[in-house]
């Protein structure tokens, strides 16, 4: 026999809003690390923009 680890409600029923509460939890928390990506990412970008540029000032005079 196969060991159940689903939750039920008090009615015997999948506890269905735990697992629809527990999947928003993990969406949120993808976006919230996916968001925090492409600011790290995008930060990157304009701080290397601003290098090269200042390099490139530098260069000419």
């Amino acid at each position: 026999m196969m060991k159940n680890d689903y939750r039920y409600d008090h009615f015997g029923n999948l506890d269905t809003d735990f697992y629809v509460e527990k999947a928003y939890e993990l969406r949120r928390a993808y976006y919230a690390q996916a968001i925090n990506s492409a600011k790290t990412r995008i930060k990157a970008f304009f701080t290397n923009l601003m290098h090269n540029h200042s390099m490139k000032s530098a260069s000419q005079h």
